[in-house]
């Protein structure tokens, strides 16, 4: 019995042809019911005689709806409608990626197959048990298939031998006894292995499907029966994790909505943001023009000349949320981008760290943790204690903003939320940047001992200043000689010489490489750090830093991973303005002293 089953759940694709890497596939094998998730659930039927398939004819074979190079696998050599069902034929190309899952549809692991697709029309044709409209999709257009483990079409899969038959005309209206004997023989096991597969997608049990092979019902009786049965259920039982859906939908508002800001972010920093995928559609078009589009998907009726009726729907009394959240997923991905392009110095002496709250956080500093000991031969290992010398950082929360006004809305203006994004990009890294820098200015913030940062009993200060080429052996002594809380040599190297604007030309002079024609003026500095020059250091002040990933002296982070200013977006229903706040969640502060040392500067 358990060899039965497993070779019903491992059935091969034999229409699979390894020599011409093609394979026979059940696109839609009925209407297909599927419930559209959302604060107003309902259910999408499709309509196999509606469908153009001129689109369809050379589109891609994705691996699971993801549209990459690497997912892509073939093309789809040919389509037509059967009857209520949709058959293809598909030409996988020469790719490891389209090897591999020749090898899963052989071997019976894959054998789902799931349509991507835009509607042009739909009609209500009733309601199911559970209240839902039911919508059916009568004029759409397929635009992708991809290869799936568990189509929510049971009946969508890649073809068996024993499916592949010819009718003629004649057979399909008067066929013979034998002829539907032998079709009933030839097809139940599949039938069977489709009624489990219902189940199995549909959170039925087992007894469930038992029951329906029992009785002989049709693969079609099955799947409405399964619909029922979920209708009639408060909530879709899913056991299994993630939840599988159907294919994507590329007319589904939400689907547009991701695309449509991926191209605005293009729009907005066309060097930082790439545009690909379904966003190309939308490079030209503004953000009014997104909202008319997005505002037809989801069945309303608005000129897309009638800016100012946009206007009132996007940010009036009875808005839509779709315009402030295109707006906010647009400018986060340009944003985003362009503060990782701005690359402010503090983060090559600073260490990151992950901050989990608004709570104040507390490190260890290196050589707090007890040095080895000697154990003898069946010693116990004697236990020290970590030092409670702990210092703190806590993160907090800033914010900015701006508001884009009626006009520029009604102009379709993308320039001043583009101003914005890169203006706030730059203005958030220099931020952060000022806010480390802070902490060296002076003698610095106390420290956990009491006493400052940069301290003489901390032997990292020299208050009388001196130039750089005059105390730079001094410093490489102070960071080398510093030891842990028991004494432990930590032998530190200095990595980063520091310096303002106004010291960038002597910081580079003591590390410049000359050939000198007497030993003594050899300089043995040349090239042995790296410069560091920023206008947060004011004055003559210089510093030496270790490499933070030695001794993390100074850190930094981001509540949650949020890294970088997150951008929200609000109306004002007096002003019918756009409000935009850029909100981050940052923390900095000094954890330690002995990887670093400043000179007042001379």
């Amino acid at each position: 019995m358990s060899n039965e089953m497993l070779t019903r759940a491992g059935g091969r694709a034999t229409t699979l042809d390894r020599q011409a890497r093609t394979v026979e596939a059940v696109a839609l094998s009925g209407l297909a019911p599927a419930i559209r998730p959302g604060s107003s659930p309902w259910v999408e039927e499709l309509q196999a005689s509606g469908a153009d398939l001129s689109s369809l004819l050379g589109a891609p074979v994705l691996l699971d709806h993801v549209a990459t190079t690497r997912t892509s696998v073939g093309t789809v050599a040919s389509a037509n409608v059967d009857g209520d069902r949709i058959v293809c034929r598909l030409q996988f190309d020469g790719s490891p990626e389209a090897d591999a899952i020749m090898g899963k549809i052989e071997a019976g692991s894959v054998r789902g197959v799931s349509l991507g697709y835009t509607t042009q029309k739909r009609d209500r044709v009733g309601t199911d048990p559970a209240g839902r409209p039911i919508m059916r999709a009568t004029a759409w257009k397929p635009v992708e298939l991809s290869l799936t483990p568990l189509p929510v079409d049971a009946g969508a899969t890649v073809r068996s031998n024993s499916t592949m038959h010819t009718t003629t005309a004649d057979q399909t209206a008067n066929p013979s006894a034998a002829d539907q004997t032998a079709a009933g023989i030839e097809n139940r096991a599949d039938v069977n292995r489709a009624i489990r597969g219902i189940a199995t997608i549909s959170g039925l049990p087992a007894t469930w499907s038992d029951e329906l092979i029992d009785r002989g019902v049709s693969t079609d009786e099955a799947r409405r029966l399964a619909f029922d049965a979920m209708s009639k259920r408060s909530t879709v039982v899913d056991n299994r994790s993630p939840r599988i859906e159907v294919g994507t939908s590329y007319d589904d508002p939400a689907v547009m909505r991701r695309s449509m800001a991926d191209a605005l972010a293009h729009r907005l920093s066309p060097q930082h943001c790439k545009l690909e995928g379904a966003a190309v559609q939308y490079r030209s078009h503004g953000p009014l023009a997104l909202l008319g589009q997005l505002l037809a998907a989801r069945g309303e009726k608005l000129s897309p000349w009638d800016r100012e009726g946009l206007l009132t729907r996007a940010v009036g009394a009875h808005s839509s949320s779709d315009f402030p959240l295109l707006l906010a997923d647009a400018a986060n991905k340009s944003l985003l981008a362009q503060y990782q392009a701005a690359a402010p110095t503090y983060r090559m002496i600073a260490a990151r760290r992950p901050f989990n709250d608004f709570k104040a956080h507390k490190f260890l500093r290196l050589g707090d943790f007890p040095t080895f000991k000697s154990l003898s031969e069946g010693g116990e290992v004697k236990y020290g204690t970590i030092s409670e010398n702990q210092e703190t950082v806590t993160p907090d929360e800033f914010a900015t903003g701006i508001a884009i006004g009626r006009k520029a809305l009604l102009n379709d203006d993308l320039s001043a939320l583009g101003d914005f994004s890169a203006l706030i990009a730059v203005r958030s890294a220099q931020f952060e940047n000022g806010k480390v820098y802070a902490l060296l200015a002076s003698v610095g913030p106390t420290m956990s001992d009491s006493l400052a940062l940069f301290h003489a009993t901390h032997a990292n200060y020299q208050g009388t200043g001196t130039t750089i080429a005059n105390g730079i052996d001094a410093a490489v002594l102070a960071v080398r000689a510093q030891t842990g809380l028991d004494g432990a040599k930590l032998n530190l190297r200095p990595r980063y010489l520091v310096v303002g604007a106004a010291q960038e030309a002597n910081g580079r002079r003591i590390l410049a490489a000359i050939n000198p024609t007497q030993a003594s003026n050899v300089n043995p500095w040349a090239g042995q750090f790296d410069l560091v020059v920023d206008n947060e250091v004011s004055g003559n002040a210089w510093h030496m830093a270790a490499d933070p990933a030695q001794i993390p002296c100074l850190v930094y982070g981001y509540v949650n991973g949020a890294e970088g200013p997150q951008i929200m977006t609000e109306r004002d229903f007096d002003t019918q303005a756009v409000k935009v706040r850029a909100g981050l969640d940052f923390a900095c502060g000094a954890i330690d002293f002995r990887g670093l040392y400043k000179n007042a500067g001379a």
